[in-house]
């Protein structure tokens, strides 16, 4: 497995508690799965070396040794949605390192955690990130924002966005948090998504910006909302195989 480490860029200015601080730059750590396509992160405050793994994988060997290798002590660990396609390792990574376990708060979740609203933010450290609600591809699906970043789970794609068709009105949910909500931000911002490459029909890309996809991106440049909807419609491939099942798994007590 490749591992990924970037930083976001130097001297970042936060905004603590009305002043205005300059830190050093976070610890960003990507864990491609090539075998599942999917992709999760680690972001860590340098100074106190405390962070947060998003999207862990069931497989918790690749987190754990990337976290040992940047001397990180695991304060959260975050879901960005429900996945419906892999088993989540997210309740037991937090068990294991005494963690908070923080997910969206339309979480369908039975068992206990600590809820992330729209517009709210959770921190590690000095790090602050900052939630989106960007539902469509599931009801609570989330993005994270940090700094010059963002982590849109799977809302949107290099080129595409993500299927809607897991539960009624999810087209109609996609089309805003996309151009309501992510399209508004920043064309710098960088998107690291929680999928990429052939596996689900995506280029190699582990990650990319909104002006790209403004640009490019087939979802975004469709002309009018109902070819929106037609284009999220037609065309897309079979849902993952027993994925009520996985969406149950994770989920359940």
């Amino acid at each position: 497995m490749s591992v990924s480490v970037a930083r976001v860029v130097a001297r970042n200015k936060y905004h603590l508690d009305g002043r205005d601080v300059v830190r050093n730059e976070p610890i960003f750590v990507q864990l491609p799965r090539r075998e599942t396509g999917c992709l999760s992160y680690v972001v860590a405050d340098p100074q106190t070396r405390r962070a947060a793994v998003v999207d862990p994988p069931q497989d918790l060997a690749p987190i754990l040794s990337a976290v040992a290798a940047q001397r990180l002590h695991v304060d959260a660990v975050v879901e960005t949605h429900t996945h419906a396609d892999h088993l989540s390792g997210a309740r037991r990574l937090a068990s294991h390192a005494q963690a908070r376990l923080v997910l969206p708060e339309r979480s369908p979740a039975a068992f206990p955690y600590e809820k992330l609203a729209d517009g709210g933010d959770f921190r590690v450290g000095d790090l602050r990130l900052r939630a989106l609600a960007t539902p469509g591809h599931t009801p609570d699906a989330m993005t994270l924002v940090l700094a010059d970043r963002a982590l849109v789970g799977d809302t949107l794609l290099p080129g595409t966005a993500g299927r809607a068709d897991f539960y009624e009105g999810g087209i109609e949910e996609m089309y805003h948090s996309l151009f309501d909500r992510l399209l508004r931000l920043s064309d710098d911002l960088l998107v690291y998504p929680a999928h990429y490459g052939a596996k689900h029909g995506l280029p190699e890309k582990l990650f990319t910006t909104i002006g790209d996809e403004r640009r490019s991106n087939e979802a975004l440049t469709q002309a009018t909302k109902e070819d929106f909807v037609r284009y999220m419609t037609e065309g897309w491939p079979e849902k993952p195989h027993g994925w009520r099942e996985i969406v149950a798994a994770n989920t359940r007590e």
